[in-house]
Order: C-alpha cells, then sequence, then structure tokens
C-alpha cells in the first residue's frame, strides 16, 4: 500500500514537472548585454526572473500559452511571446528611437 502512494505521489511530481514551460535567452542594448534587471511574464501561468551580469536570463512557468513579457527597465518595456512546452530562445534588444525605449527580439 505504501509502495503504490509513494509511486502515485511520485508521478504526480513528474506529471507536474513535465508540463513546465521555459523562455530563455539574452537581453542586450547598444550590444551590451543589459544590466541585472526583472523580468515578468503575465500570461496563462505568470513567471518571474531576474537577468544575470551577462543578459541571460531564463523564465519557468506552469503552463505554455501566450506571455506579455515585461522587464522592469526604462519605465518597463513589453513584447508579447509565446511559451511552448519545450524551452523556447527568445535573443531580446532594446532600442531607442526618438527617445522612446523598445523591446523586440534580436
Amino acid at each position: 500500500m505504501k509502495q503504490s502512494l509513494s509511486a502515485g505521489i511520485l508521478g504526480i511530481f513528474l506529471a507536474t514537472a513535465l508540463s513546465a514551460a521555459e523562455v530563455h535567452g539574452t537581453i542586450s542594448e547598444n550590444g551590451k548585454p543589459l544590466p541585472q534587471g526583472k523580468l515578468a511574464c503575465e500570461g496563462a501561468a505568470g513567471a518571474s526572473a531576474s537577468t544575470d551580469s551577462f543578459g541571460g536570463y531564463s523564465l519557468k512557468t506552469s503552463a505554455a500559452g501566450d506571455c506579455k513579457l515585461t522587464l522592469d527597465y526604462k519605465g518597463g518595456l513589453s513584447l508579447l511571446v509565446k511559451v511552448y512546452d519545450k524551452p523556447s530562445r527568445y535573443d531580446l534588444v532594446v532600442k531607442t528611437e526618438g527617445g522612446k525605449a523598445t523591446l523586440s527580439r534580436k
């Protein structure tokens, strides 16, 4: 009885881990890595992370779907991305034109 209960609990944890989705990549501005900052994914399953000293980030969510990726930099920049069951790479760049900053794919 204990073995079947343990196996059931293990199965639930594995299913949860396998259903997770991930977005990762780098963020740069003027060809240089973005300084450490905060990111958030707003959508079906929210998540947050910080960039490292090389501009790298990794956001793990519990579900796939649309995600509004928001960067806490220059007043808040955002970009709509798609999160898949398998890890997705989004290398991003901050561009400033006419005094307005935007976030886009590299």
